[in-house]
């Protein structure tokens, strides 16, 4: 039996692809919190709420957590579903041609030349001269070098090689479980930076030139800490103040002055090159997102007997300060959301609207809440909630309910090097 087909609690891997794309979908529509209404509706046509939803992958997730081959094999089939719906709306350019190359006959001697055919006989085979196809590789890889990922040009050629390539399923299934392993790894379930952090080995996240992983060295020092609240000695107290001043550095500074993202944005969204625009939206991410990662652990290390009175000013000023400096980039987040009609960077962008909108209304409601308990014999310093930051929007406050379990976000890179799946998995947000 197929294992997307097996069921646990009465759904199948295939039923969690369904729901998960629809969601993707729902939320590229109509954002936070915008698309929880429909959604709701979908799922119960499926027989489920949001928490028995929620039950459900995650019961699969934990299953695909301990078989990388099962996972591999679901985030593949996840992306096809999603080409599938891109697609159904999109006119046939399987006949297009360019120097005189039909895209079928691009795709159909791409694929079989990977079975170890001999290229001369499958060009004949297509009624071409070898000139003829040599002329039109380099035009339809340019081509395809220069347009989203959501072209229907690029998605047809996609179902097309899959369809001529007879072991197209296990690369695809095999570049997934490269893809997953890296997000293990940086997620600290595997080997190398995949190693979990511990005060043994914390340096190697500090020192690390990516600030994603620096911000994640703060969340688990930090989170060390805590945890150690009566086994705390020189050297735990010397690597949460390196955590301290990374998060201060990140709050104030966020990603840095290299990552210009939507700030560098000179021209509609749509008018960019695809390769162009991914730079800046990865950039972006990292700008909103080690700002958000950072947030909570500092306001807990505040009431963790850590922080002196003057720390813990200065931690509420870089709240403050992370507060004005990412304002503006949501705004230009928002403004280039509404010009865009390309579906794969509307679909980014529409992520990046709601993580601002969250990240901003964290930092506002840590002000208002935060809790200062310093070392023993410090004076505590009462917080006061009015920072006059406005909060970014009404009503985008994260909601109460059980979460799905989601890979991370941090091997950007390596999707954005792979052809069709990349950018799919890319926006289901792997």
């Amino acid at each position: 039996m197929d294992p997307l087909e097996t069921k646990r609690n009465g759904y199948s891997l295939a039923d969690c692809a369904e729901i998960m794309n629809r969601m993707s979908v729902l939320k590229t529509e109509h954002g936070e919190p915008g698309y929880r209404a429909p959604f709701q509706q979908f799922l119960r046509s499926k027989g489920l709420t949001e928490n028995a939803w929620a039950t459900v992958y995650n019961d699969w997730y934990q299953i695909m957590q301990n078989d990388p081959q099962l996972a591999a094999k679901f985030h593949t089939y996840l992306a096809q579903v999603q080409q599938r719906q891109m697609m159904a709306n999109q006119p046939n350019v399987s006949g297009e041609k360019m120097e005189g190359v039909s895209l079928e006959s691009f795709a159909k001697i791409s694929a079989q030349i990977q079975t170890g055919a001999a290229v001369e006989g499958l060009v004949a085979g297509e009624g071409l001269t070898m000139d003829q196809w040599m002329r039109g590789q380099a035009a339809w890889g340019q081509r395809m070098g220069s347009i989203s990922p959501t072209d229907p040009v690029m998605i047809q050629f996609g179902q097309l090689y899959q369809k001529w390539s007879p072991n197209h399923q296990a690369m695809m299934e095999a570049s997934t479980a490269a893809i997953l392993e890296d997000a293990a790894n940086r997620e600290g379930r595997g080997g190398g930076m995949s190693k979990a952090l511990d005060v043994n080995n914390a340096t190697e996240f500090f020192d690390s030139a990516d600030v994603r992983i620096r911000a994640r060295g703060v969340r688990e020092m930090i989170r060390i800490w805590e945890l150690n609240s009566t086994r705390r000695d020189g050297r735990m107290q010397q690597l949460t103040q390196r955590a301290f001043d990374e998060a201060i550095r990140i709050l104030t500074h966020g990603a840095g002055q290299d990552r210009p993202g939507i700030m560098a944005l000179d021209r509609p969204a749509d008018a960019m090159e695809i390769h162009a625009w991914s730079a800046i939206a990865d950039q972006e991410e990292a700008q909103q997102g080690t700002s958000d990662l950072v947030l909570r652990p500092l306001k807990d290390l505040a009431a963790e007997n850590f922080m002196s009175p003057q720390q813990n000013e200065a931690a509420r000023a870089a709240v403050q300060q992370a507060i004005a400096r990412l304002q503006p980039r949501a705004q230009r987040v928002e403004q280039a959301f509404s010009s865009t009609r390309d579906e794969l960077k509307r679909t980014q962008l529409r992520s990046l609207v709601d993580g601002y909108r969250e990240t901003l209304n964290d930092l506002q409601e840590a002000l208002g809440d935060w809790d200062y308990k310093g070392p023993e014999g410090a004076e505590s310093v009462v917080a006061s909630p009015s920072f006059g930051a406005p909060s970014f929007g009404a009503g985008a406050a994260p909601v109460a309910m059980a979460r799905v379990s989601t890979p991370s976000t941090g091997f950007m890179a390596v999707l954005k090097s792979l052809p069709i799946i990349g950018p799919l998995l890319r926006m289901l947000g792997l």
